[in-house]
């Protein structure tokens, strides 16, 4: 059956290849005389700066990364970064003379994606598949929020017509720069171009290192100024967040990883929700998430204009209440040209008419953001857009529509090193077809239907704070266009009442009591009638009940703790049926997804803790999983042992080690131990940093041989801590298990690490 769908899939591809040929790229023109004959008139830039701007937004922009800080190896990851990458740059010519002190490793393949494009585009490989791109409506926009995926021919295209900084042929490469507004200097820009990679054998390196410790989560490539947000929503471990227009999360992840950052709890006690309207993107955003491996999180799919309200139960009296968020992120839906420098297909489409059909969008999203926000929470609103009817009138329309119950935050003192302007106090409206109005008064009768009040400024522009809004423009750093506003909740809405009631059909439909679900138990009856969501619609998650029959064997053969809550614990099938995976999400999560079943079209939460394991020589039918090892870690004190350096070597690169191979103490430790799943940890001392960091693997204890369970890129990261070459590493396992010689060996005889999730046991093992 597969051979017939091969044959048939090549069928195809040949056909289209003889009727449709590919065609060279064409050069962007990288011009548009109305988008520069507009934000000259609206002064966004000072005369004496245009030129500059100009001239910057034309270039290709540097592509950028910064180290997940949450994680115990972050200082020395950085390190390891800056030793191994960034010092070998500084002498490296980009016509690829390779410096003396270069390590020599095996040249990675050739791959036809620049760095810069690859890094600014986060998982573009799953972005092709899927076919998702840049220009994907979402909430009804004509271009997607900053860190979405840009167009890959408008990009491939800049890159063959614009030579991007550090491309000459003779002068040395740039080495990358800090970026110092960022905590800790986790954050790095790079300004490297395709023909810089193909010539540089250490940029090559530098690119697979990068990509791999990404698939890991350790590092996330994301445009700079999309970093910007999260930091200043000032996000601690107890907060409630919503990220309200999510999609493709490159925000939410680092808005995760703040929260996990405040606390040394795995499970703190706040949580996110990303939410995007955009199915497709939601699980795009699912991929983005997983990475870093957090119960605390949910993705859920709907109109951020029209998100359902929300309840939760409250610990401390047991009542049921309306769920408030103390931080929201509204990076609404806009016209993108802040993008230019990534998507230069902008230059083609751009004109004034997109940011006056966006600005109704816009104000319903914000509108509907502060609702859900609590009093004295903070929502930081932004756009990847330079156009003032996105940005100011929007923010200025909200501020009076609220009535003194919201205020523009003062951030200037927040992230020192960052240059900003400030917010617009005065612009113009243009029309689509180039009629320009400087108040509404002017707009004549025919066009005031789409031509708004909101859109113009008025004269309290200075009373209103607009000027602690923040602009980015490219040409003060090097970095993409963007617009930031920080408000701050003070009292109720004018439109809200003081005390919001939850309505009782509201309260009974997610409390009822369906089969098979989780809901608390209540002795009313359900409501007949409930919400009806268009589009498609997850499987519910059924979360362990106190009495749940496979627990027991579980929690004694790894001897957890009795404090362990096991209806955090949940499974996506129908009682009665083999649970192939079991997830655990945080206790804040479980209570809103408890009291919000019917509500919420849920994409996905948790993380996978175990899996079905089969064995008919093992007393429990699940091993741990590598994914939520570090969740449920300090729960389990059974099947587990400390190892040492050679073993976490031994078992990464081997793919079923025996007993023999691994140091005396831990085979001894195996000896002891049944057969089954267990969790393996090291302590990692850095003398380089002077920093250590336990290290979980999670396998599979077998007859004569032991297997971890650790997926390929989290193996590599591994390895470079203890440092090894993962590279050399995995070859040379493979000429030990083949016979072969050095010059014998290919990267064709290497296979990939066995990946986390269910599989068969191994003849080995048997």
């Amino acid at each position: 059956m597969k051979e017939q769908r091969r044959a048939k899939k090549a069928q195809i591809d040949a056909k289209y290849a003889t009727e449709r040929p590919q065609k060279p790229y064409k050069d962007t023109v990288r011009e548009n005389a109305v988008f520069e004959n507009y934000y000259k008139q609206q002064g966004i830039v000072g005369t004496d700066e245009w030129e500059d701007f100009l001239a910057c937004v034309r270039e290709p922009l540097p592509a950028a990364f910064r180290v997940t800080g949450s994680k115990s190896q972050a200082e020395q990851l950085l390190h390891l970064i800056q030793n191994n990458f960034f010092s070998q740059l500084n002498t490296t010519t980009s016509k690829g003379e390779e410096d003396t002190k270069e390590l020599a490793t095996e040249e990675t393949s050739t791959t036809s994606v620049s760095l810069s494009q690859t890094l600014q585009n986060t998982d573009l490989a799953d972005v092709k598949e899927v076919g998702v791109s840049e220009a994907s409506e979402s909430n009804g926009s004509v271009t997607a929020a900053s860190d979405a995926i840009p167009d890959t021919d408008g990009a491939a295209a800049a890159n063959g017509s614009t030579a991007a900084a550090g491309d000459t042929k003779s002068s040395e490469l740039k080495p990358p720069t800090c970026l110092k507004w960022y905590p800790d200097g986790l954050a790095w820009q790079l300004e490297y171009s395709r023909v810089s990679i193909r010539q540089n054998n250490t940029l090559k390196k530098l690119h697979s290192f990068l990509v791999s410790e990404s698939e890991s989560g350790n590092i996330s490539r994301q445009e700079a100024v999309s970093m910007i947000p999260p930091l200043l929503m000032d996000i601690k471990s107890h907060h409630k967040i919503l990220d309200m227009c999510a999609a493709l999360g490159s925000k939410t992840a680092q808005i995760i990883e703040y929260l996990h950052a405040d606390s040394a709890d795995p499970m703190p006690e706040g949580f996110v929700i990303g939410n995007d309207v955009d199915n497709k993107r939601c699980y795009l955003m699912v991929h983005q998430i997983k990475r870093l491996q957090s119960p605390n999180f949910m993705i859920v799919n709907h109109d951020a204009t029209r998100l359902p309200s929300l309840t939760y139960t409250n610990e401390k009296t047991g009542s049921t209440e309306p769920l408030l968020f103390d931080r929201v992120l509204c990076d609404v839906p806009c016209s993108g040209d802040g993008t230019l420098r990534k998507n230069p297909e902008v230059w083609r489409t751009w004109g004034p008419g997109h940011a006056i059909n966006l600005h109704s969008v816009q104000n319903r999203v914000l509108s509907r953001g502060l609702e859900l926000l609590a009093v004295g929470g903070r929502l930081v609103y932004s756009t990847c857009s330079f156009n003032p009817i996105e940005n100011e009138a929007v923010i200025a329309n909200m501020i009076k529509k609220c009535e003194g119950a919201i205020h523009l935050v003062d951030c200037s003192q927040q992230l020192p090193d960052l240059k900003r302007a400030s917010g617009m106090k005065s612009w113009k409206v243009q029309t689509k077809n180039g009629d320009w109005f400087s108040s509404f008064e002017e707009v004549p009768e025919n066009k005031r239907s789409w031509v708004r009040p909101s859109m113009f400024p008025t004269d309290d522009m200075e009373s209103l704070n607009i000027h602690r809004c923040m602009r980015i423009v490219p040409h003060h750093q090097n970095t993409g266009g963007f617009f930031i506003a920080v408000l701050e909740k003070t009292s109720h809405l004018p439109w809200q009442s003081p005390k919001v009631e939850v309505s009782e059909s509201s309260t009974e439909s997610a409390q009822a009591d369906q089969p098979g679900s989780t809901t608390v138990d209540k002795a009313k009856e359900p409501p007949t009638k409930k919400v009806k969501y268009a589009g498609f619609r997850e499987d519910p998650f059924f979360y362990f009940e106190a009495d749940n029959s496979q627990w027991p064997s579980i929690k004694e053969f790894y001897k957890f703790e009795d404090s362990f809550d096991h209806t955090q614990l949940m499974v996506r099938s129908k009682e009665g049926e083999k649970k192939r995976n079991i997830y655990v999400s945080s206790k804040s999560i479980k209570n809103v997804a408890k009291n919000n079943e019917s509500k919420i079209k849920y994409i996905n939460t948790g993380v996978k803790v175990l899996a079905r394991s089969e064995h008919e020589m093992c007393k429990c039918s699940y091993r741990l999983v590598q994914d939520g090892i570090s969740s449920v870690d300090q729960f389990v004190h059974g099947r587990r042992m400390n190892i040492e350096k050679a073993d976490v070597i031994e078992l990464l690169t081997q793919e079923n080690p025996f007993f023999s191979r691994l140091t005396p103490n831990t085979q001894s430790n195996m000896l002891k131990m049944d057969m089954g799943g267990l969790v393996m940890r090291y302590l990692h001392n850095d003398s380089n940093t002077g920093t250590e960091s336990p290290i979980l693997m999670t396998g599979w204890r077998g007859k004569t041989s032991c297997r971890v369970y650790v997926p390929k890129f989290e193996r590599h990261h591994i390895l470079r801590l203890c440092g090894v070459d993962p590279d050399k590493a995995l070859i040379d396992a493979e000429w030990a298990i083949k016979g072969k010689t050095g010059p014998e060996i290919t990267a064709a005889d290497v296979e990939d690490p066995p990946k986390d999730g269910v599989e068969e046991i191994t003849a080995a093992d048997s």
